[in-house]
């Protein structure tokens, strides 16, 4: 008999580190208030999930309308950022960059995949 099969678990733990633990980009917002709900409270409790935005993503920018009717709402903290270099904005302090010259309508899907000064979307591999 050994004792190291009870050492398994089936449930994960979260790091002991106060840093983000899952970090998401852009949109959409896969999920309704309910499951939102489930992963913040049971699945990923303790976990610290942050969720990076920017005004210029064409995805977040023509669909926040249809998320909000839906009900659809971020796991973690949505944090905005900069799509161009390394640094995120504080809601607090008043230093959020000004909306898309293009207000609510974006277009540009090379918009969607880059965040912070590094391009994050699918490459063509020869």
């Amino acid at each position: 008999s050994s004792s190291s099969s009870s050492s398994s678990s089936s449930s994960i733990s979260p790091p002991s580190t106060p840093l983000p633990s899952i970090i998401t980009f852009g949109g959409p917002k896969l999920c309704n208030s309910i499951l939102a709900r489930h992963l913040r409270n049971d699945a990923l409790e303790g976990w610290n999930i942050l969720h990076l935005v920017h005004s210029k993503d064409p995805v977040l920018a023509n669909n926040q309308m249809l998320w909000e009717k839906l009900g659809f709402e971020d796991v973690g903290i949505e944090l905005e950022c900069d799509p161009n270099s390394p640094v995120v904005f504080d809601a607090e302090d008043g230093k959020v960059p000004e909306k898309s010259l293009f207000g609510g309508f974006a277009w540009n899907i090379v918009d969607h995949c880059k965040y912070m000064g590094v391009f994050v979307g699918p490459r063509a591999f020869f």
